[in-house]
C-alpha cells in the first residue's frame, strides 16, 4: 500500500496523448454515475409530463376492457390465455414508448464524459476485480471512503428534500383522498410530479459537480513519473543509440553525394584553405547558380582535391567563399543578393575554359566581387578566417 501511495506521489505529470489513447483502448475513460441518474430521472420526469395524459387514457382503457367478462369467456378456460395475451400487448404498447425513451437516455448518458468507447478489453475478466483483497483495498482506500461519504451526502440530501415534499404535501394528499377518484388520481400525479422535480433538481447539482470531477480524477489517475515519460519517448522514437547510428548514417550517404557531385561543378570557391564551396549552373535546368558542394577544414581540402582531380577550376574568394558557406545550404540556389559576384566569377570560368594559350590575351580574374557585407559572417573575425 505504501508502495503504490509512493508510486501515485511520483506522478506529476500531465498524461501523454499517447497515454490517453491506449486508456480508452482498453476502455478506461471518465464515466458519471451521478450524470446518468439525473438524466434518466429526467427523461423519465419529461416523458410523464410530455405522455402522461396518453398513457393514462390507454391504461384506463385497457383496466375497463380488462374488467369486462362475457358469459362465454368466464366459463371457458380456453380464452384465458387469450385474454392474458391480449391484455399483455396492450400494456407493452402503452410503456413501449416510454421504456424506448428511457433507454435511449441512459445510453447518451453514459458517454459523458468520456465519450463512446468500442472496446473489447473492458468486457474480459479480470483477475484483480474478483480478489476480495484487491476489493477490501478498493473499499477501505482514501477514493473509497471519499466515494462513500459522498454517497452518504447525495443520500441525505435527496431524503431530506423528500421528507420535506411529504410532511408538505402530506394536508393536499388528505384533501385528494376525500374527493372523486378522477380528481384524486389527477392531483396526485400532479403532486408527485413536484417532488421528482425537487429531486431531479438535487440530481441535477451533483451531476454539475461530478461530471467536471470525474474528468479531472481520471486524468489525475494517468499522471506519468519522470520515468514514465522517458520510457514512453524511447518507446515512440526508437532508441537514441540507434537514431544516433541512424543519423550518421545519413550524414555519410549524404557526404557521398556531395562528393559525387563535385565533378559536375563549374567551379570550387575557397578561402583559400578554410571554406570551400562548389558551384554549378545549367541554363536550360536551373533559375540560379546553386551550390552542389561545400564544408571547412578537412572537408573543404578534400572538396579541392576531388575538384582538382575532376579538372574543375579552384577561384580564391574568401568574402564570397564565406558568404556562400554561411547562407546556401547543400543543393540550393545562391541567393539574389550574390547573383552579381557568382555571375562574375561564373564569366572568368567560362572565358577560361574556352581560352587556348597563344590565342589572344588570358582572362583577367576578377578582383573586386562586390559580396555584400552583412552576407560575410566573418568580416570581423581574426585575419586567419579570412
Amino acid at each position: 500500500m505504501a508502495d503504490h501511495e509512493a508510486s501515485r506521489e511520483d506522478r506529476q505529470l500531465p498524461a501523454s496523448e499517447r497515454r490517453l489513447q491506449k486508456a480508452r483502448e482498453e476502455g478506461r475513460v471518465a464515466r458519471s454515475r451521478d450524470f446518468g441518474h439525473f438524466v434518466v430521472l429526467g427523461s423519465a420526469l419529461l416523458a410523464a409530463l410530455a405522455l402522461g395524459p396518453s398513457i393514462a387514457r390507454e391504461t384506463i382503457a385497457m383496466v375497463r376492457n380488462g374488467l369486462q367478462f362475457e358469459r362465454p369467456g368466464t366459463l371457458s378456460a380456453d380464452r384465458l390465455p387469450q385474454l392474458f395475451t391480449s391484455l399483455g400487448g396492450d400494456a407493452f404498447t402503452v410503456v413501449l414508448v416510454l421504456v424506448a425513451g428511457l433507454a435511449v437516455a441512459a445510453i447518451v448518458a453514459s458517454l459523458v464524459p468520456g465519450g463512446m468507447v468500442l472496446s473489447a478489453r473492458s468486457l474480459g475478466m479480470q483477475a484483480s476485480r474478483l480478489s476480495p483483497r484487491n476489493g477490501i483495498r478498493r473499499v477501505f482506500s482514501v477514493r473509497g471512503a471519499f466515494d462513500l461519504a459522498r454517497l452518504i451526502v447525495v443520500a441525505i440530501a435527496l431524503f431530506a428534500i423528500g421528507a420535506w415534499f411529504v410532511v408538505a404535501s402530506l394536508p393536499e394528499f388528505v384533501a385528494l383522498a376525500a374527493g372523486p377518484v378522477v380528481t384524486g388520481l389527477a392531483g396526485g400525479a400532479s403532486l408527485m410530479g413536484s417532488g421528482l422535480v425537487a429531486l431531479v433538481g438535487v440530481l441535477a447539482l451533483v451531476a454539475l459537480v461530478d461530471v467536471p470531477f470525474q474528468w479531472f480524477r481520471h486524468r489525475a489517475d494517468l499522471k506519468m513519473s519522470h520515468q514514465e515519460v522517458r520510457r514512453e519517448a524511447k518507446e515512440s522514437e526508437g532508441d537514441p543509440m540507434l537514431r544516433g547510428r541512424m543519423r550518421t548514417r545519413q550524414r555519410e550517404l549524404a557526404g557521398r553525394r556531395m562528393m559525387a557531385a563535385i565533378p559536375l561543378a563549374d567551379v570550387v570557391i575557397t578561402n583559400p584553405s578554410h571554406y570551400a564551396v562548389a558551384i554549378r549552373y545549367d541554363e536550360s535546368a536551373m533559375g540560379a547558380p546553386r551550390v552542389v558542394a561545400k564544408g571547412a577544414d578537412v572537408i573543404a581540402a578534400r572538396i579541392r582535391e576531388i575538384a582538382a582531380q575532376a579538372g574543375v577550376p579552384l577561384f580564391e574568394a574568401p568574402p564570397l567563399a564565406r558568404a556562400l558557406y554561411a547562407h546556401v545550404a547543400v543543393d540550393r540556389e545562391i541567393p539574389a543578393a550574390l547573383y552579381n559576384a557568382v555571375a562574375q566569377v561564373l564569366a572568368y570560368v567560362y572565358q577560361l575554359r574556352h581560352w587556348s594559350p597563344g590565342r589572344g590575351a588570358s582572362p583577367v580574374a576578377p578582383d573586386e566581387l562586390g559580396v555584400p557585407a552583412g552576407l560575410d559572417p566573418a568580416a570581423a573575425a581574426p585575419e586567419t578566417l579570412r
